[in-house]
């Protein structure tokens, strides 16, 4: 933790200017880039990271670091992520040395390099997701649930009404399952889009994700699970047991897919944006049983 603060706040619209002047930069739309300008929203998500100043915190999507300054006052460690090599220069001259910054794609990094040291379940994770790869850094978060005890991300308002769509909404999809079974999850607030520079043109929301311990789905069960989830919302109007009978990997006839749905006491005419993630862990542990004992 440090209470000192090199350089201008990009928090501040005039500073985050002067600091696109002086580094020549210009917000790049292929890149989604939009940056926070307004102090109490960079308060709401570090608030909402519920630091005691023990924890180490990965910071995905820096940008011009207006959140990364506030994580510094409240985190034992921050490391910064992020792609763009000149938004690193700003970095470095807006949260000099307070952070570990590290030039990577939330995509392609290896979480086990980046996070290993600090042993499971020591980190917490800020992200300002871009919605050109919202779904892709969703399911890379999922994948770093062992290093990770709670996640704070924002994201466009629409894909924050998917992920917390509860079942038989028809906005319910594949994200929705799978964060619901790796994490209890609370809306913090939105953001509106004068908070931004430049203005995107839709809301934003704030998530909180605690990751459950021990997990929902035990991990020999994990891959599974997914595909399964997957296959059921890969033909997602259809009913489920021509959904999974026609999903890729699962080999299932339809007369498979309505026995093992009947078997987990779920109606083969219902859709998979009616199942709970305990349901889609019912129908998983059927499938396994039944691959073991040979399907009927």
């Amino acid at each position: 933790m440090t209470e000192e603060q090199p350089g201008l706040d990009p928090a501040k619209p005039s500073n985050l200017r002067e600091l696109f002047r002086r580094h020549g930069f210009h917000p790049r739309r292929s890149l989604g880039q939009t940056f926070l300008v307004d102090a109490n929203i960079v308060h709401k998500i570090v608030r909402a990271a519920q630091l005691t100043g023990e924890e180490a915190v990965l910071e995905i999507g820096a940008g011009a670091g207006a959140v990364t300054r506030e994580l510094t006052k409240h985190a034992r460690r921050v490391v910064a992520l992020e792609i763009d090599p000149s938004l690193i220069r700003i970095l470095h001259e807006t949260v000099g040395e307070a952070a570990t910054i590290v030039q990577g794609d939330v995509l392609a990094v290896d979480w086990e390099d980046l996070l290993g040291s600090e042993g499971e379940g020591r980190w917490r994770v800020v992200a300002n997701l871009p919605y050109a790869i919202t779904g892709p850094a969703i399911l890379r978060l999922l994948d770093m649930a062992d290093w990770v005890d709670r996640l704070v991300i924002m994201v466009q308002q629409e894909v924050a009404d998917r992920l917390l769509a509860s079942p038989g909404r028809r906005a319910r999809g594949l994200l929705s399952v799978l964060v619901e079974a790796a994490c209890d999850m609370a809306e913090i607030g939105t953001v509106a889009p004068t908070c931004f520079r430049p203005r995107p043109q839709v809301q934003s929301t704030i998530l909180a994700l605690t990751v459950r311990r021990p997990p929902l789905v035990p991990s020999h069960l994990a891959t599974s699970f997914r595909e399964l989830v997957k296959g059921g919302f890969a033909t997602r109007r259809k009913t489920l047991a021509n959904a999974l009978s026609r999903a890729q990997g699962l080999e299932l006839s339809k007369e498979e897919a309505v026995s093992l749905l009947s078997e987990s006491h779920i109606d083969p005419r219902r859709r998979a944006e009616d199942l709970s993630a305990d349901d889609f862990l019912c129908l998983t542990r059927t499938l396994e049983a039944a691959a073991t004992k040979g399907r009927p």
